[in-house]
């Protein structure tokens, strides 16, 4: 079966749904719906959109697939829109596709609904306005790139038919859509434009610049009311409290967020580590005390402002992976959890019922007190990337259940499932003789008691997972000659397999360690997997 491009898929298997996918660099969109008296907030991931109910964060619908990478949303109280390419697309009910807008030439790049018009702005600054439900170009406004290079773009409240521009020269127009006239041109603040964003009182627009600063600008009259300086680079996005609290949030490229006092004209306080990655979307859910936060590290934060001095505290999430997996097991019989470790260093848990069941069972640490006490960003003391691991869930309520072999390191780590952290334990060999030698395979008994771990050197030894201790290896100085590419132990604890790089496979009696058959074969093996229940 092929696909649209002509690549041909798999005819037994078809991807059924996506798990620990949440958002990507795509600024988010909040939506209310009257008839369900509800906010839902739509994220992209990919070719898709998600919507989930902000209540709870469960994802409430999946959108229709596009051709290729959603490079911008919006939203109306009726319709989603997504862009990809040249092309704009009107999403009804969350998922069908209803009308397409086709008309530019290059990429659009921002989009804005605007009444019964939605204006799209690509990078060859072309602003073309549509009819939303003819999908037919209702204005095509055109401008120079080297004087008026479009990067913002939004519809100040009450002003009617009117959009005002921000330009990367600094320089904002405010024009009439149905007269198709500039009404007025503001100079700027010599920075390039980021984010426009309408402040809870008419005529008050936010600008946000390259150079951090945060502009705050009655356009009626042309006069700048107050300005914020932020030393964490572009100001990424705006949102300001509408619940009585005059509160603005800023968003940076480095996961911090400032919050501005508007009344005092001064920092309130910072949130700093809000994400890993630079603040995509940053919208305070109106008339609540709800801050609503999405970036490219695969995450989605809700904050709760219910305590004193302001300070916004973690509500709800959904986090993934921030970077490709590396290594995926089912966590016990029941098919109900999905262990996950990815090129980000951390391990996660993803529930195939509903994704308040997943969890994150954070990142392998060389200090794991001294890490806990420096914070998130405390890189330095993170073991590198977990390439494979074995799980039980037999004895995973009294001890640790889980056990990984890192990137390259010779010692691996225990996890705890139920306490959703990494273990007591970093199990190394003893008497390691062979300089650079790491850990190459790793399995878990059935009875949750025993770990077998190989080595790049040959070598294959037993620990306990309790209490950390060796207990004995398999052959008198090596199992195998080079390393070792899988090991796996019966459901009973009578016999271990072990397969080497040497192109054997051996049979070892688990408690005794003896050799009991070895089998040559002509390739060399990658890994090996056992079915117990056989």
């Amino acid at each position: 079966m092929a696909n649209e491009k002509g690549v041909r898929g798999s005819v037994l298997f078809a991807g059924y749904r996506s798990l620990g996918l949440y958002s990507n660099h795509v600024p988010h969109v909040v939506r209310y719906h009257k008839k369900h008296k509800e906010f839902y907030l739509v994220t992209a991931v990919g070719k898709s959109f998600l919507t989930y109910n902000v209540n709870k964060l469960g994802q409430v619908a999946v959108s229709n697939a596009l051709p290729e990478e959603i490079t911008c949303l919006a939203a109306d109280r009726m319709l989603v829109f997504a862009s990809y390419g040249n092309l704009l697309k009107a999403f009804a009910r969350n998922k069908e596709i209803i009308h397409t807008y086709k008309g530019h030439e290059s990429d659009i790049h921002l989009v804005l609904p605007f009444g019964d018009h939605v204006i799209s702005v690509d990078t060859n600054n072309t602003v073309i306005v549509w009819d939303i439900l003819s999908a037919e170009e209702y204005l095509q406004l055109n401008f120079d790139k080297g004087n008026f290079d479009i990067s913002a773009v939004m519809h100040p409240s009450t002003y009617i038919n009117k959009i005002l521009l921000g330009s990367q020269q600094g320089s904002l127009q405010l024009w009439n859509i149905k007269s198709n006239k500039l009404l007025f041109s503001f100079p700027g603040w010599q920075a390039g434009v980021t984010v426009l964003q309408q402040a809870p009182a008419v005529d008050v627009v936010a600008i946000g610049l390259a150079n951090g600063k945060i502009v705050v600008h009655n356009i009626k009259f042309d006069e700048t009311l107050m300005t914020f300086q932020q030393d964490w680079g572009p100001i990424t996005a705006i949102s300001f409290r509408t619940d009585g609290h005059p509160i603005m949030a800023a968003g940076s490229p480095i996961g911090h967020i400032g919050l501005w006092d508007l009344e005092e004209k001064k920092l309130m306080s910072q949130m700093r580590e809000a994400h890993s990655t630079a603040i995509a979307g940053l919208t305070f859910v109106h008339g609540e005390p709800l801050l609503i936060t999405n970036a490219a590290d695969n995450a989605i934060r809700v904050w709760i402002f219910d305590g004193p001095g302001g300070q916004g505290r973690l509500l709800r999430f959904r986090l993934g992976h921030s970077a490709p997996p590396t290594f995926v097991r089912y966590h016990g019989q029941d098919g109900k959890h999905i262990l996950s470790a990815g090129q980000d260093g951390a391990i996660h848990s993803f529930s195939t019922i509903h994704d308040r069941y997943s969890k994150s069972l954070g990142h392998g640490s060389i200090n794991k007190a001294k890490a806990k006490k420096v914070g998130l960003r405390c890189t330095y003391l993170r073991l590198p990337p977990v390439v494979c691991f074995a799980s039980e869930t037999a004895r995973q309520n009294d001890w640790d259940g889980i056990i990984a072999c890192h990137q390259r390191k010779s010692y691996c780590t225990t996890w705890n499932f139920v306490r959703s952290t990494m273990g007591a334990h970093k199990l190394k060999p003893p008497n390691l003789k062979t300089k650079g030698t790491y850990a190459t395979a790793v399995d878990i008994t059935s009875c949750g008691n025993f770990v077998v771990i190989g080595l790049s050197a040959g070598n294959v030894d037993v620990y306990n997972i309790q209490s950390g201790i060796h207990r004995g290896s398999y052959g008198e100085d090596t199992a195998h000659d080079g390393p070792i590419r899988g090991v796996a132990v019966d459901g009973l604890n009578q016999m271990t397999v072990t397969a080497g790089d040497d192109k054997l496979i051996k049979f070892w009696k688990f408690k005794s360690k003896q050799l009991m058959h070895t089998v040559d074969i002509e390739v060399t093996p990658t890994c090996i997997l056992l079915c117990r229940e056989r």
